[in-house]
């Protein structure tokens, strides 16, 4: 798991890198609009819904996708605070209402409120937070864990045995990455 650690550090400091520009950040999301989209297709959620995405990072993608389809209420917080300023500005350029951007940690957020919730791929420790979500969510709240998928052979496998959190589906993105969708029983 330490060279998926790595990974996900080299991806932080690229995004971080990428957010300055509104060229690259713009081709980034666009990339990953469809994958998005298609990923969060079968979660059923009504609109209005509470979704919480943590590890939005500097470049938020999946709240900026999810936001321009969806009528859901999204919050995105990552624990780096250069990423969550990052963050909200991009929110802020792409004038999204239904969006709030917070510097917190997912280990110490309140997720009582929230109908979905969005473990980013980058997100650490992933383990300790689905432990939490396993406690603190509501009953039948949906969890979108993203995972290293393909990659899964020189990351390692991620634990995703979690009580109170019942896997409904495994969904590959074209990306190579993995959705694993869980419900909270």
């Amino acid at each position: 798991m330490a060279l998926q650690s790595l990974h996900n550090k080299y991806l932080r400091v690229l995004e971080k890198i990428f957010s300055r520009s509104w060229l690259l950040t713009k081709l980034y999301i666009t990339i990953q609009d469809k994958i998005i989209i298609d990923e969060f297709s079968s979660i059923p959620i009504k609109d209005e819904s509470n979704v919480l995405v943590i590890g939005c990072g500097s470049i938020p993608n999946t709240v900026v996708s999810l936001a321009k389809i969806k009528k859901w209420n999204i919050v995105g917080i990552d624990r780096d605070k250069d990423a969550a300023d990052a963050a909200k500005k991009i929110i802020e350029r792409y004038q999204l209402r239904n969006v709030e951007i917070k510097h917190a940690d997912g280990k110490d957020t309140d997720l009582e409120n929230f109908n979905l919730i969005v473990v980013a791929l980058g997100t650490e420790p992933k383990k300790e937070i689905l432990e939490k979500i396993s406690k603190d969510a509501k009953k039948g709240t949906y969890i979108v864990c993203r995972t290293a998928g393909s990659f899964s052979l020189v990351f390692g496998k991620e634990e995703l045995n979690v009580r109170n959190l019942e896997i409904l589906d495994r969904k590959k993105r074209k990306d190579g990455t993995e959705s694993v969708i869980l419900i909270k029983r």
